[in-house]
């Protein structure tokens, strides 16, 4: 006899029928029965015998089923608080010999659909029955299982969603083993040898497989019991695999047509079932547009904002964006290729083409090589052929770009990229031949003789900038060198470097090459052992003009590329320059406290006094030793001359003496150090007070004919650009300026307007935009942009301006983000109700903080420091303090609460309690509690929760809609990113407002499998989804 366990399946409850509680019934006990100890044991067993009793007089009697039914009730009725398990009885006497008992299955068959006993007990028990040798038995439980497993009601689940799920999965597996020991007994024997009965057990089995599984909802059932039990679903697979190899080996005769067909039927379904995937949209789309904004914007960005940054944040935006938007790898190559040819010809300066010829010739490259070490499966050369090939299809845009540069850029281009092993030899002269054809429609007096000396000259600097990176590494193994050998030579080469342009294109290329921190740091090196006055530093020749020469390198790259260009090497922090720059450079148009601490060594500023009093040349003498004391001190110096000149005991004319001392001196470092410290004292003093330092200023940058030309004279205009006043013949003119008689608000609305209408960024923008946020801050220019962008209401303009606005919002990207989400976004959905949410300005939003989400989590991943562009980051000063909050054990201040704080952020902590209920054992999330986009992701989360609780539908619900749809077409580890933070009753608040809004694949992407109650969720939810048609709204 069959001897199966009795057990309380977990969370079972009862549907229908007297005494019915889920697996187990509910039973009266008798008159006089015990109520506590062994007297209830006694009952139980009492009523279990009871039943047994019945079944056997049952079969005997050769009762109806409805005979059995009124029967068993009145047993039953006698019985109070007492359980047992009639499914396992019955079973039990079913299939006790080699046939089964068919009258006891109809009984219990009966007790099934006339909800006496569930669904799910019944197939528990049948899947543990493995004893194939029986085909009889098995004949009649595989009708059982196709009966029950088709026919089980999902919608309203009488069991747990979790319960269900795993039965099916039993099911299935059980299913499977029956098939596949039947097909094992034709393999070790004639078809005429086997029993005809395992025909139709393969025929039953492969029927039953495919009935259960045509329905979708089992299919995703079956998704949610693979994250649930690994080790169970793992030897299903194995089942399966067994299966189908043991289907291959058999010969065709062994078996007819119709079962082979049957099998294949099953197996299709199964394969269907593992191939179930959500086919994910572009999350951003250009409609009808000839380019793509946001790349075309990026690559904007990259090559004139970001000259001095690694490669490796710039390619991950880019193949975020590539995948996002579904483009092939030709055609984004062939839109960062055209970006960079527009760019040439949207240039009007010559540091601006220098940008450019530096991004395209050294960078891009760089980049491309970046991108196949990245993905090893990306064949490159082909695929730079096909964008290449797609580029040249813009001939007008080739030939504008060849007739202003006055150079074929495409064919530099080209012999760049098969230098860089990007392409092969014979594709670069297929590419070349075909450009060179293109070429020759061209009238000659557009792409030779021309009289612009400009053009002339930018030709062989273009030739040149094509082997500058091998120049910075020559100069940097020089500088390794012995100083003592080679420091006549080295400030010969230095010199002529400095010269010109030759350094602007030197350093852009060792910044485009990733090699700017060595670069400096060498010079930083060498300027220091110039700065010193003991030890082998006397025997240097030439010792001021190195110091000068390097001096004046390293003011210009810091104020380029920022002093923290130096930073990573803790050595430069204890140098010279570094701690003047510190000290005095100014950084983004501020200036630093000029306030002075005592002096340590009077004696060493009154030498110095001496020295500008005197007509003797200003160097290190006497009690002012080295160059780093008279740096140091010299501002010390001037604030005594600066001090004399307001109290009337130095006249005009002798402090411009002093001045005119200063210029005459070989070593320009001098002046920059005094500019530096006279445009701090102007910032601190009021206007009146401004008078006399401004004409010391004057006196001091005063140009001297060709001087202006010198790269002396670019630092010092840099210095005093922000403190000289507007219209001051001083002031140096700068292309790309605010204009102070408009407001920002309509110079910001003016801008945008233009570029999403025209659909790319040109330089004008790009600065102009630039300056807008670094004058008015993230939050303000987010707004504005935000609400620029919500005006729009044609779909195509609206994905074009989305697309751009995308790319904008990299100026600064985390920042931005994070106003969007922490101060935009709750705005407009505690906003009364308008019409600015309205789709498709809404759905368009909700495609725009995804996307920024999305984007700034891509630049957190595997990166030691956060994706920021240059002139919008943290200064050394921000950066230090918030290091020290963060050290401090002091909590931070506490914030007013507001009027509505379920439609507010909690800006001091999470909570975590609230994110979801989770089960028991089951730990909370974890999650950084000092990082940004995770606090406004939660509490933005919360939001739209309290939102969905009104039960009513506005703009806002399909908003919220939207922004879980379009992070779903994210994918892989960015959905689970977005919506770890969502509620767990989200879903379900959805769903109930919306039903059918979700389909059983986005449910599965929206719930976190790995956890217990994200399964007990998605199960629920694929059940409750069954009867409800989808709407499809996204689809």
């Amino acid at each position: 006899m069959m001897s199966l366990p009795v057990k309380k399946e977990p969370g079972s409850n009862s549907s229908s029928g007297p005494g019915s509680v889920g697996s187990m019934l509910e039973v009266k006990k008798e008159p006089g029965a015990g109520v506590s100890g062994s007297a209830g044991v006694s009952a139980k067993a009492q009523l279990a015998s009871k039943v047994k009793l019945a079944v056997v007089q049952a079969w005997r009697e050769r009762w109806s089923e409805i005979q059995w039914s009124i029967q068993l009730k009145k047993l039953l009725a006698a019985y109070s608080g007492e359980t047992v398990d009639i499914a396992e009885i019955l079973m039990q006497r079913a299939v006790v010999g080699s046939t089964p008992v068919s009258l006891i299955l109809s009984y219990l068959k009966h007790s099934v659909l006339s909800q006496m006993i569930p669904f799910n007990t019944v197939l528990k028990y049948i899947t543990e029955f493995e004893d194939f040798s029986r085909p009889h038995c098995v004949l009649a439980l595989l009708h059982l299982a196709e009966m029950f497993g088709s026919k089980i009601s999902l919608s309203p689940c009488p069991d747990s969603a979790l319960q269900l799920m795993r039965t099916m999965l039993r099911l299935i597996h059980w299913l499977l083993k029956a098939l596949l020991s039947c097909l094992q007994r034709l393999q070790d024997n004639r078809p005429n040898q086997v029993a005809s009965e395992y025909f139709v057990i393969i025929d039953n089995s492969s029927r039953a497989i495919s009935n259960i599984l045509e329905r979708r909802a089992v299919r995703s059932l079956m998704q949610v019991a693979r994250a649930d039990s690994a080790e169970e679903y793992r030897e299903f697979e194995q089942c399966e695999m067994n299966v189908r190899g043991t289907l291959t080996q058999l010969s065709p005769a062994s078996m007819s047509e119709d079962t082979r067909e049957k099998i294949n039927n099953a197996l299709m379904l199964l394969s269907k079932m593992e191939e179930q995937q959500l086919v994910l949209g572009p999350v951003l789309e250009v409609l009808h547009a000839p380019i793509y904004p946001t790349i075309s914007g990026l690559v904007a960005l990259e090559a004139i904002f970001n000259t001095n940054s690694d490669v490796q944040p710039f390619v991950d935006q880019i193949l975020m964006v590539s995948r996002l938007m579904k483009l092939s790898m030709p055609q984004m190559c062939l839109e960062m290729f055209r970006a960079c040819f527009m760019g040439f010809l949207d240039t009007s300066e010559y540091t601006e083409d220098l940008q450019w010829a530096t991004f395209i010739f050294l960078k891009l490259p760089h980049i491309l090589s970046t991108m196949r070490q990245q993905m090893p499966d990306w064949d490159v050369a082909i695929q730079v052929e096909k964008g290449i090939d797609m580029l040249m299809e813009y001939s007008h845009l080739l030939d504008q770009t060849d007739i202003k540069q006055n150079y074929d850029m495409l064919s530099q281009f080209i012999n760049e990229l098969h230098r860089a092993n990007i392409i092969s030899e014979a594709q670069k002269n297929i590419l070349t031949q075909k450009r060179l054809e293109q070429r020759s429609k061209l009238r000659r007096s557009d792409i030779t003789g021309s009289s612009d000396a400009k053009n002339l000259s930018r030709v062989s600097h273009a030739e040149s900038t094509v082997t500058s990176i091998l120049k910075a590494e020559r100069m940097i193994k020089s500088l390794d060198s012995d100083p003592l050998k080679t420091s006549e030579s080295m400030v010969k080469v230095l010199t002529i470097m400095h010269q010109g342009h030759s350094f602007d294109m030197l350093r852009l290329a060792a910044a485009s090459t990733g090699r700017l921190g060595d670069f400096i740091t060498k010079l930083i090196r060498m300027n220091e052992f110039a700065s010193q006055n003991s030890g082998e530093a006397l025997r240097i020749p030439n010792k001021s003009q190195l110091f000068d020469i390097t001096f004046l390198m390293i003011t210009s790259i810091f104020q380029q590329s920022g002093v923290e260009i130096a930073a990573p090497n803790r050595e430069n922090e204890y140098t010279l320059v570094y701690q003047w720059a510190k000290r005095w450079l100014p950084e983004e148009g501020r200036y630093k406290n000029c306030e002075f601490t005592v002096v340590e060594d009077q004696d060493k500023v009154d030498a110095i006094l001496n020295l500008l009093l005197s007509s003797s040349e200003i160097a290190p003498c006497g009690r002012v030793n080295s160059w780093k004391e008279l740096i140091m001190y010299l501002p010390y110096a001037l604030q005594e001359v600066l001090y004399a000149l307001e109290h009337k005991a130095f006249g005009i004319d002798k402090v411009k003496s002093i001045i005119e001392h200063l210029r005459r001196q070989s070593t320009k470092s001098l002046v920059v150090v005094c500019t530096a410290y006279l445009c701090s004292y102007m910032n601190m003093v009021g206007a009146v007070a401004r008078a006399k330092p401004l004409a010391m200023l004057e006196f001091l940058t005063a140009p001297q004919g060709a001087e202006n030309k010198q790269p002396v004279q670019v630092i010092i205009d840099n210095i005093v650009f922000d403190i000289l006043p507007e219209g001051h013949p001083q002031r140096p003119l700068r292309r790309y300026l605010l204009s102070n008689k408009k407001l920002s608000s309509e110079i910001m609305n003016e801008t945008l307007k233009e570029s999403f209408h025209r659909g790319w960024l040109t330089m004008c923008s790009l600065h102009t935009l630039e300056q807008l946020l670094a004058l008015r801050g993230p939050d303000w220019f987010c707004r504005e942009m935000v609400e620029h962008l919500l005006k729009q209401s044609h779909i195509d303009d609206m994905s074009q301006s989305l697309s751009l606005a995308f790319a904008i919002m990299h100026l600064d990207l985390e920042r931005l983000t994070i106003s969007l989400l922490q101060r935009v976004l709750p705005q407009l959905l505690t906003t009364p109700q308008t019409n600015t949410l309205t789709d498709p300005r809404g759905y368009c939003l909700a495609k725009l903080c995804v996307l920024s989400v999305t984007a700034t989590h891509t630049s957190k991943i595997g990166q030691k420091d956060v994706y920021v562009r240059r002139l919008h980051k943290r200064t050394v000063v921000e950066a230090d303090l918030e290091d020290d909050l963060d050290d401090s054990e002091t909590s931070p201040a506490k914030l007013r609460k507001f009027s509505e704080p379920q439609l507010t952020f909690s800006l001091e902590e999470f909570n975590l309690e609230a994110l979801a209920e989770k089960e028991d054992g089951e730990a909370l999330p974890t999650f950084d509690m000092k990082e940004p986009l995770n606090k406004a992701l939660v509490n933005l989360f919360m939001m739209m929760n309290t939102i969905l609780l009104n039960h009513s539908l506005t703009p806002r619900t399909w908003f919220i809609v939207s922004f879980i749809q379009e992070a779903i077409k994210c994918g892989g580890q960015h959905t689970r990113f977005i919506l770890q933070f969502m509620p767990q009753n989200m879903l379900n608040q959805l769903m109930r407002s919306l039903p059918g809004v979700f389909s059983d694949d986005h449910i599965l992407h929206i719930c976190d499998l790995s956890t217990v109650s994200g399964r007990k969720i998605a199960a629920k939810a694929i059940c409750n989804n069954t009867l409800i048609p989808q709407l499809d709204i996204f689809d």
